[in-house]
């Protein structure tokens, strides 16, 4: 008997499967869904062979969410943003962790993906009603406005009470964090430095900036040589740090007054919990006023309009995470950042600011540092990481969010932006930077890449070498990782190695322990990894991209959330979003694998596109802008109010 205008939607294997003729979308993992095609007779559809459908809508609406919640006036004229003003004069909204529109770390870019799916594919196959098996009740609560819904083993994601608990929590955990640093800091670092500088920069003792311990010189991770050019030309610089001793997860055993050490002997390194007193650290964890506001808006009806996109309502993904993001320690540390950042503007006065982390939510409060120090500061960030157009941490609405529509209230930016490749250039024009804001030089980051060819045209061993690459996401990566384990089964001229991320190692996830048998991990350097792959796997990493232009071929994996590689832009390389197609695709390299390596056009291509320039001379040209363009202009007139 049929039964009509009914589709499942699963996230987990159903025990008992719908009837034949009833189709069922899956977002199941690539090995489960693969079984569950084999075992189910009716039409399964996979969420990742659809979600390029409507990934760029989800763009759109989670843009405009995010801006619209900031900027829409109520009855009484202010927006949410105007009313959390400080009195510096700039906004607190934009030290909310919403505001920086995460894709990683949030999962509403993810969920406004899966939502737009269920209900294309909810329209395509006319259904009325749709079954919804461990799904998350707030995707429940929005398509319940659109569809009948019947809900098997849904869960919460948020819960507002351990939200707000968490929350309080998160505070209290700061503070004495932030005090057990801080007093450690007063004892080995008595006084602060008298000096003054040219420049300055942005970054974070000891996982951004560290002590070479063989050399005993500074190593900056994201700046690499370019501080040493800038001496070079006769300027004075140094570094405004946060005191992060256990960011890197290797580091943990430390001991505080021993990661301060170097510091002690150097005089342009300056820690800026030093500017912090006791009264303004207990002041920040106590003010709730923000959230306070936040209340008041939420019993507004215009407020409450701005979670409606596309005639879709997204409150109930929403609304947890502006409670939790008000309530945690997130404003009260970039706060606390800001003050200290002002102070330290203040007293060394540099004429340029450079950071390493374009819009991220510490740069901004450094940004803001800058501009209202009154110290005429101009604000640089060199791109530190390549970017596609759903890796939303540097995407801006460009009116309301840049520009300041309609309050005047715009987000604290950067002057000038180093762009890394033309690709990045063209979305930060995107986001409404100015074309001659924007210097397209490469990345201070990246002075070591070039396009030696790892000997491709060698005859290959008789073993096939794939590197899997890892990113900081460790879910989507375990996505992929399970898809080449399965689509690579029983083929015994394959070896699999896989490289992790520094700060977030596969190896530690509980879910690799089932790949052990046949993943390698690889400790080797980048350049040893990359000599003996003979081809690259990847969700989203600059390696891929190195890889790349050095002649290696370079694979996709796409799953249903945000794609964050350059190459969902460029669209030179085999993308995957199924098992099936990518056992096939890995047959036909191991048959003939020298057809598969890039061409010296595409090659260029991609360089251009993901790091404009290999010349070795990318902080040479920095150097230049700076000293040149940027430090001997007349601030007081070449710096436009933001």
């Amino acid at each position: 008997m049929n039964k009509p205008n009914v589709l499942w939607v699963c996230w987990k294997e159903p025990e008992i499967p719908p009837e034949d003729n009833i189709p069922v979308l899956s977002f199941l993992s690539p090995g489960k869904e693969d079984y569950m095609k084999n075992r189910f007779h009716g039409k399964v559809l996979s969420a990742n062979e659809i979600a390029h459908e409507v990934k760029d809508t989800a763009r759109e609406i989670y843009v405009n969410l995010i801006a619209k919640i900031g900027a829409i006036p109520v009855k009484n004229g202010k927006t949410l943003r105007q009313a959390l003003i400080n009195k510096d004069g700039f906004s607190l909204w934009w030290f909310h962790k919403a505001s920086e529109k995460d894709c990683e770390s949030d999962p509403t870019f993810k969920f406004i993906i899966e939502i737009l799916i269920i209900n294309l594919v909810a329209n395509s196959v006319n259904a009325k009603k749709i079954v919804l098996y461990r799904a998350y009740r707030e995707i429940a609560n929005i398509l319940s406005d659109l569809y009948k819904v019947e809900k098997i083993e849904c869960r919460r994601k948020y819960n507002f009470t351990w939200l707000f608990v968490k929350g309080i929590f998160s505070r209290l955990k700061y503070f004495f964090t932030f005090l057990k640093k801080w007093v450690v800091i007063k004892r080995v670092l008595k006084e602060l430095p008298e000096n003054s500088f040219d420049i300055a920069f942005s970054g974070f003792w000891d996982w951004s900036v560290k002590e070479n311990n063989v050399t005993g010189e500074l190593d900056d991770r994201f700046f690499k040589s370019l501080p040493e050019k800038l001496v070079s030309k006769g300027l004075r610089i140094g570094w405004f740090l946060w005191f992060e001793p256990y960011f890197e997860p290797f580091n943990k055993d430390r001991k505080l007054k021993d990661v301060l050490q170097p510091i002690k002997k150097r005089d342009n390194l300056i820690l800026l919990q030093q500017f912090i007193k006791l009264r303004e650290l207990i002041k920040v964890m106590l003010n709730i006023k923000p959230y306070l506001v936040f209340l008041y808006f939420c019993r507004c009806n215009e407020f409450n309009s701005a979670y409606v996109e596309k005639g879709i309502n997204f409150s109930s993904l929403l609304k947890s995470q502006l409670h939790y993001g008000f309530l945690n320690s997130t404003i009260p540390h970039l706060e606390l950042v800001y003050k200290a950042s002002k102070k330290a503007f203040r007293k060394y006065k540099p004429n340029i600011l450079i950071s390493f982390q374009e819009l991220f939510l510490q740069s901004r409060a450094v940004y803001a540092a800058a501009q209202k120090s009154g110290k005429n500061v101009v604000s640089c960030t060199i791109q530190h990481s390549s970017y596609s157009r759903e890796k939303t941490f540097v995407v801006l609405e460009p009116n309301i969010e840049y520009g300041g529509y309609p309050d005047n209230c715009s987000v604290p930016k950067p002057d000038y932006i180093f762009a890394m490749g033309e690709l990045g250039k063209e979305i930060f024009l995107e986001s409404g930077f100015p074309e001659d804001r924007i210097f397209l030089t490469g990345s201070s980051r990246y002075e070591h890449i070039n396009t030696s060819n790892t000997n491709r045209n060698k005859k290959l061993d008789k073993k096939i070498n794939i590197l899997l690459v890892t990113s900081l996401d460790m879910g989507t990566e375990m996505e992929m990782v399970e898809a080449v384990y399965v689509a690579a089964e029983n083929m015994q001229d394959v070896q699999l190695f896989s490289r992790s991320h520094p700060f977030a190692r596969m190896e530690n996830h509980p879910k690799f322990r089932i790949y052990k048998d046949r993943i390698q991990i690889t400790n080797g350097t980048l350049d040893e990894d990359l000599n003996k792959a003979d081809l690259i796997i990847f969700s989203y990493s600059t390696v891929a991209e190195e890889a790349f232009i050095k002649g290696i071929p370079v694979w996709q994996w796409c799953s249903s959330g945000f794609n964050g590689s350059v190459f969902r832009d460029l669209k030179v390389i085999p993308s995957f979003n199924s098992i099936t197609e990518l056992r096939r695709s890995l047959k036909e390299f191991i048959s003939n694998p020298m057809s598969f390596i890039p061409d010296n056009e595409t090659r260029a291509f991609t360089l251009k596109k993901c790091f404009f320039n290999v010349n070795g001379c990318i902080n040479e040209r920095i150097a230049d802008i700076l000293s040149s363009q940027v430090y001997k202009a007349n601030l007081p007139s070449h710096v436009d109010s933001r």
